[in-house]
Parts: C-alpha cells; structure tokens; sequence
C-alpha cells in the first residue's frame, strides 16, 4: 500500500471518548444532563439525545428532547415515534428471553451449550460444557468475540463489522476452538449472549427476532421495538452519528443476542416500569428472575448491579454501536428508573451521565497539563500537538485526528486500548523539552518546537447554500478511491470510499475542514465559475479531479 492509499485510510473514525462530565454534589440532575447532553451536541459529538427518567414512581416522567433526527429531518427526536440502536442493552432482553423459556421448562440455566445444541462437534469437552448461567454472566471464559470473526469467508467492514459473520462461522468455531484452559473469572463476552440468542432461535425453532418479539416485546407492549437484522422502514429513525460522521445501522446476523435490538424511548420506559411490577403473570416472573445476583454481588442475569446513594441496588447496562450510545438503570426498591438514547458513540459519556441520576460520579483529579502542551517534532513535516481538553491530555498528529490519553503515573500518558504512550522528559524549568513516543512498532524521541509547527486553529464562517450546491459530485482520488460530495440543505458531506460520511465546515466560501480531522479541502474553479475539482490537504495535497458525465 502505497503513501497516498494510506493517507486517505486516516478519514476511519475511531470512536474514542473525551468528554469529562462535570457534576456537583447536590445538582438538579434534569437539567444537569440536559446541559451536559447539550455540550456534547454543540461540539459535534452528539446529535439527537432523548431522556426519560422516573423517579419514586411518579406518575410524573422527566423527558429531555435535544438535537436532531438527521441532517435532513431538522427536527427534535420524539420518545414515542424515533428509533435508536439500543446496542449492549440488547443482552439484558436477551437473559430475560431465556428466563422465559426456563420458566416454560423448554431450558434451564444450568444446562450446557452441548445439550442445547447437540448437532455441534464441539472440539474442547470444557467449552462443550459452559452452561448458559456462565454465558448470562460473562463467566464462561470464551473471549469477547470468536478467533475466526475476521477470517470469515466474506469479512466483515469496520462499517458494519457483525454483518457477514453467519450460522456456519459459529458452528466452525466451536468445531476448532481448543483451548487448553477455560478462566471462569468475569470477562465480557459478545460471543457468549451471542450463543444465547442463537440457543433460544435452535429450541423453538424460530429466528431470535420472532422470539424476542412474542415473548418479550408483545407482552411488554413494547410496539416501536424490533430485534430485526435489518432497517426495512428507516421513517422514523434516528440517523446514526459519529464525530461529525453520519453512520449507518448494523446487522447482527448470529451476533443477534449482543446487540441488535433497536428501540424508542417510550418502549424503554414501559420495560423500566414493568420491573416496579408485582404482578404474577409470566413476563414479570422472569423480570424479577433475571435480577437475582448470581456469583458475584455486581452480576445478575444479563444485567450489572451496582448501590445508589440511597444504599439500594441498582440494575443497569449500556450499549454502543457504530453510530447511537445508550444508557438503562432500574433502582426496583425506590421504584426509579432511567433510559438515555443517543446519536453518537459517547458511550463512556452517557453512561458518566445516566450513572450520575442515582450516585455521585467520581470526577478524574484535577490535573496541571501545563508543563506538556505544546507541540514535538516526530519526523519531518510531521507533528505531534498536545493540549488540554476536557481536563484530558489530547495528541494530535499533523493530518490526523485527535486521541485522549490518561495519565498513568509521573509524567507518563497512556491509552492502553491501542497502546500507545507519551513519556515527557521535564527541564529544569519544569516544562517538558522532549517527548518519548511510543506504539507497536515505533517509539519516537520527538523534541519540542514552535508552537507555530502544531495543528492550525480553523474558525467556521457562513455561505450561502447556493455555493455549497454546486460542489456536489464526485471526484476522482487515487487508486480508483472516489470521493462523493453531496449537500443536504445548507451542510456539506464528504464520502470517500470504504469510509463514513464526514460533515465538512466552511472556512471561506471554497475552503472547507473537518472537525474530527487535521485536514481540508479546497475546491477548484476555472475561468467560468465551474468546479472542476478538489484538493485534499492531509499531511500533504492530492488533487481530486471532478468526475463528468463523458467521463
């Protein structure tokens, strides 16, 4: 792969969160997530966001409605009628699933994956022995996702990662996955709820959406929700967004169990509040089942419990996907509950936020950045910018986007995830002169320079939408990648193949930036006013001509 391949594969998003939620100790927490929700839309982050929230079980519900459905639909989301992408959450639906058809016999928790799926050859006689009870509790010690997930005969997209990995992938794992020890410690496991929704499809012999429907959703009156793979009817949904990018929806194929539901804040209020419910009828049996503490006091039956500040337990889980984050809790004994759904991937954000409605949030110490902001040199034309964000060290590499580290110990700076690591060495006026870089494969020694080497500051200015018209079209990269560029109203969006669909910002009436990235683009005119192409500036320039009709 060539420079110039490269460089264009930097527009990927990486759905990292930095946003630090400031919460005092005694706070109107409505208008405290309603303010930081806002925050996290006014800077892009975020763009539709709906609450609802039961206290003391009030007949009176609060309701917080911000942002925007979608670029075209400029309108507030509405708890009753917008869809949103529900995510992990998915998994608590699923544990009750199951619970129903234990409760019918059809199941029990104890049974293992071997009995409720006998047509498999399982290759490890451990594996072949986890019971479901370890796969609703993330104690079974099969990892997070199957080994053979990105060597399926279609792979998958980061786009839509779960879409090709089907029925016969999970079969062929569990035919070769021979490990020599299972740790039957809490690990989180998609695989797991995964195979729990694939048992529940195998024992009524139906598909885990229409289980999920007649068991759960329709005596839940649950009627704006659905667990099927796929958006045949997107009127009322919530276009997914991340970092500025408009993101699709994602099909879970065998994955089901993990994480496909997609959901409206009403119907997640009507869950909250059959689980305040005593009745004696079967769905509530179950919902009561399924937040029993199983081996540790935190886990329960798909669900993770944690204490209030009210000394209660309370039951909560979140959910991400490529484009929506949300939030779910139930505090059962005070008869309170909470549901957040989100156009972005904040995740660690809304659950900062929900988990701030029934305890205080720990807030990161305050930290004193001063001694590392500015910006180092790591090769030539290419720079490091660091500043404070949030209260968080962000770096950012000439032509790149923005990443957060947390401060590990001394002056060491870390994202453990991707393992990367900013080590300043201190002057003697106590202000760093160098920067020791590291990832996997290359550690740097990058020296400190002019500020006037780092990330350009780019202020957005108004255009008539008149002018953003006319420089929709496609234009021709490198490698045969094309970059599509179409307005929506008075906003701009740029596609370039195999990536999302970036919202870019003008800074004078031809010139354009994108927000999540160090980059911009110019567009081109002749001598009659007509576009004729686009020029890319990101650690570089490329010229992307505009593709014609002829052409």
């Amino acid at each position: 792969m060539n420079s110039s391949r490269k460089s264009f594969l930097l527009f990927i998003c990486l759905t990292l969160s930095s946003f630090v939620l400031t919460v005092a100790s005694e706070y109107d927490k409505e208008i405290s997530a309603k303010t930081e929700l806002q925050r996290l839309i006014d800077n892009h982050k975020m763009r539709s966001a709906v609450v609802m929230t039961i206290e003391n079980d009030s007949t009176e519900i609060g309701i917080v409605k911000l942002g925007e459905i979608s670029d075209r639909r400029r309108e507030l989301p509405d708890e009753n009628s917008s869809v949103f992408e529900i995510g992990s959450i998915t998994k608590v639906f699923t544990a009750l699933l199951v619970q129903t058809l234990v409760d019918d016999d059809l199941l029990h928790w104890d049974d293992t994956i071997s009995e409720c799926l006998p047509d498999i050859e399982f290759a490890n006689e451990t594996v072949a022995n986890v019971t479901l009870r370890e796969l609703a509790t993330h104690r079974s010690g099969l990892p997070r996702l199957p080994n053979n997930f990105a060597e399926t005969e279609v792979p998958g997209n980061a786009m839509d990662p779960y879409a090709t990995y089907g029925e016969q992938d999970l079969i062929a794992f569990f035919e070769t996955f021979d490990p020599p020890a299972l740790e039957n410690e809490h690990a989180y496991s998609n695989l797991g709820f995964a195979l729990l929704g694939y048992v529940v499809a195998k024992t009524l012999d139906t598909s885990y959406a229409e289980a999920m429907n007649q068991r759960v959703f329709q005596p839940l009156e649950m009627n704006n929700s659905t667990a099927i793979d796929s958006v045949k009817d997107d009127a009322e949904l919530a276009a997914g967004y991340s970092n500025t990018a408009n993101m699709g929806t994602w099909n879970f194929n065998v994955h089901a169990g993990a994480g496909v539901i997609r959901s409206t804040a009403r119907d997640m209020y009507k869950f909250i509040r059959a689980n305040f419910l005593e009745s004696d009828d079967a769905i509530h049996r179950a919902l009561r089942a399924i937040r029993e503490l199983q081996y540790e006091s935190n886990q329960a039956l798909g669900w993770i419990a944690e204490t209030s500040n009210r000394d209660t337990t309370v039951f909560w889980h979140n959910g991400q996907t490529g484009g929506y984050a949300s939030f779910l809790a139930i505090d059962p004994e005070a008869k309170s509950g909470w549901v957040i759904l989100t156009t972005s991937t904040e995740s660690a954000a809304v659950t900062r936020i929900g988990s701030s409605f029934y305890r205080e949030v720990v807030l990161p110490s305050s930290f004193d950045f001063t001694p590392y902001v500015g910006v180092y040199k790591l090769a030539e034309n290419q720079y490091m910018t660091i500043s404070n964000k949030d209260d968080k060290l962000q770096v950012q590499v000439t032509g790149q986007q923005p990443i957060v580290l947390a401060h590990t110990k001394d002056h060491v700076f870390e994202l453990q995830a991707l393992s990367l690591k900013a080590d300043f060495v201190l002057g003697e006026d106590g202000i760093a002169t160098t920067l020791k870089w590291s990832q996997p494969g290359v550690s740097i020694d990058a020296e400190r320079v002019d500020d006037s080497f780092g990330i350009t500051t780019r202020e957005e200015v108004a255009i008539d939408a008149e002018i953003i018209e006319t420089y929709a079209g496609e234009y021709q990269l490198p490698e045969g990648v094309v970059a599509t560029v179409k307005h929506v109203k008075d906003r701009l969006f740029v596609h370039v193949t195999g990536q999302p669909e970036f919202r870019v910002f003008p800074m004078s009436p031809t010139r354009f930036f994108y927000k999540v990235l160090d980059a911009e683009i110019d567009f081109k005119k002749d001598d009659n006013g007509t576009v004729t192409g686009v020029v890319f500036h990101q650690g570089g320039e490329y010229l992307a001509p505009r593709i014609t009709d002829e052409e």
